[in-house]
């Protein structure tokens, strides 16, 4: 008999010969010394495969890696999930956003929407109508691209009437007239002046270096200045950002500031909100709606007739006020002639002072000045824990299943963990910043806000990244999108409990913010990297 082949070999290995042929072979196999070499071999080698491909899989039950198919049995996990993350969906709206809105409403935005309030409408939109049809136009190209996209998918023979149909709904809308600008822009040169007796039927939009306005604006002014001074009637809205400003007229709608000193000499029928270092009201001035200070040094004493909310450091009242005062300050002191009608709540560093005249509707309620510890007795902390868990699960599994691929790039990056907090650190502080500058200018305002809404998203979707990070690295690698979200859920639960430890529950909770802020940072910035072709 002529030595074996390789093929043989397997088989008699493998036990797939017939009875005669294995006979033959296991014969020759005794007396042949080469052959029985060659089979040596051959078996070792598939020892060797044998384990290689075994240390590759994952020791999992065999009924969590088959691929899933169709089922009769309710979903009950996923319910469960879509329950949680409802729940605290509506646990963060109610509990959050709603009293946010009201107390923004209560400051003077009394429109319905605040985001389409600060966008489209107010002083903080005015002029900006040509921009009416670029959104339009935007809206039409998206709308085009998808129903083209459609009938290419589905209905192949209309494709063409598809193509068609889009091109038309896009030339429509680039033939659309353009909306007429309601506003007067004026460049100072390098001042300006609005004489007494003359009248601006528009919005009026002044930048100078030194504005004053003794006539009457119809609409709102928008004015950005180094001294602003305004002697005449707004019968719309303020918006100034300056060094200095002066309102000695009558304004018929609200007053934004933002200025170094700001003092208020006449009337405001609606709101007033100023950030500003010094803040004087003098007696003779009068607000008709709420107040909203973030100031230095304050000096009330004029008329207020709605709430007061201020965020000061040193507070002197000695006006009216006819609502409630809500008051964080170090320093706090009710002159003679103070009246204040609602209830006063205080927080500060020292305790208020009062004069004797002065007239108040109820006793300050001082506050303590550090928020009490949660009560870790009292179900309702872990019932909101798992509301909070169940929305940020839900907000991963969402972001899981639309971009898989910058999921997992994104979670590989939150291994490099000293790159992740650097970059986590700078762009925690710098993005917030760049983006309220941006929201100064006119042309910026858009992208600002833009950016800080994609700002709060990435602070929130840091620890579904963290999360997923910790999971893996306590169950190991997944294999399929159930066991990430199984990992997921894991890690999750874990950062949830970890921010109920006292204290270092928010030292916690900032590591994770910045080292999966970092970890998006440097997801993004791998995929915008240029990918070169390697050399042949």
């Amino acid at each position: 008999m002529s030595h074996l082949d390789e093929m043989t070999g397997l088989l008699y290995l493998e036990g797939e010969l017939d009875v005669n042929r294995e006979r033959e072979v296991s014969t020759h196999r005794s007396v042949c010394a080469p052959c029985r070499r060659m089979l040596q071999a051959l078996e070792r080698e598939s020892i060797w495969l044998r384990e290689s491909l075994a240390a590759q899989e994952e020791a999992i039950p065999q009924r969590l890696a088959r691929v899933p198919g169709r089922s009769t049995t309710a979903p009950w996990a996923w319910i469960a999930a879509l329950g949680m993350g409802a729940g605290g969906a509506y646990t963060l709206w109610s509990g959050l956003v709603e009293p946010w809105l009201a107390q923004a409403s209560e400051a003077g935005f009394t429109q319905g929407n605040l985001l389409t309030m600060l966008l489209f409408s107010g002083a903080f939109w005015k002029g900006w109508g040509r921009m009416q049809t670029l959104t339009q136009f935007l809206s039409a190209a998206t709308l085009g691209v998808f129903l083209l996209w459609l009938a290419g998918r589905r209905w192949r023979r209309f494709s063409v009437a598809g193509a068609v149909l889009t091109a038309g709904l896009g030339f429509s809308m680039l033939t659309l007239p353009s909306s007429a600008s309601a506003a007067e822009v004026v460049h100072g040169d390098p001042n300006y002046t609005l004489p007494a007796g003359d009248e601006v039927k528009t919005d009026l939009i002044v930048a100078a270096q030194h504005a004053r306005i003794d006539g009457d604006v119809d609409g709102d002014l928008i004015v950005w200045s180094r001294s602003i001074t305004v002697n005449g009637r707004v019968k719309g809205d303020i918006l100034a950002l300056g060094q200095e400003l002066r309102v000695n007229g009558q304004v018929d709608g609200n007053v934004r500031a933002f200025a170094q000193s700001f003092t208020l000499n006449g009337s405001v029928v609606k709101n007033v909100m100023t950030w500003a270092h010094e803040f004087d009201m003098d007696e003779k001035a009068r607000v008709g709606g709420t107040m909203t200070l973030g100031s230095a040094n304050v000096q009330l004493d004029g008329h207020l007739n709605g709430d007061l909310l201020a965020f000061v450091e040193d507070l002197d009242i000695n006006g009216s006020l006819s609502h409630d005062a809500t008051i964080r300050a170090q320093r706090l002191r009710f002159g003679p002639n103070a009246t204040v009608a609602g209830h006063t709540q205080y927080r500060g560093g020292r305790q208020p002072e009062k004069a004797p005249d002065a007239q108040l509707g109820s006793p300050i309620e001082i506050l303590a000045g550090h928020r009490p510890m949660p009560s870790y007795a009292s179900p309702r902390l872990y019932w909101h824990q798992i509301l909070a868990w169940g929305a940020s699960f839900l907000f991963g599994v969402v972001l899981l299943l639309v971009a898989p691929a910058f999921f997992a790039d994104t979670e590989n990056a939150s291994k490099r963990f000293g790159p992740a907090i650097g970059l986590g650190v700078l762009f925690l502080f710098a993005i917030p910043v760049a983006a309220v500058l941006a929201c100064f200018t006119i042309v910026g305002l858009g992208v600002g806000i833009t950016t800080l809404l994609s700002y709060i998203v990435a602070l929130y979707s840091a620890q579904v990244f963290i999360g997923a990070w910790l999971g893996e690295k306590l169950m190991g690698p997944g294999i399929g999108t159930g066991a990430i979200i199984g990992r997921l859920a894991i890690g999750l639960a874990i950062l949830r409990l970890l921010r109920l430890i006292p204290f270092a529950g928010h030292l916690i909770s900032l590591l994770v913010v910045i080292w999966g802020l970092g970890a998006l940072v440097l997801a993004i910035e791998r995929r915008m990297r240029p990918q070169w072709a390697p050399a042949v």
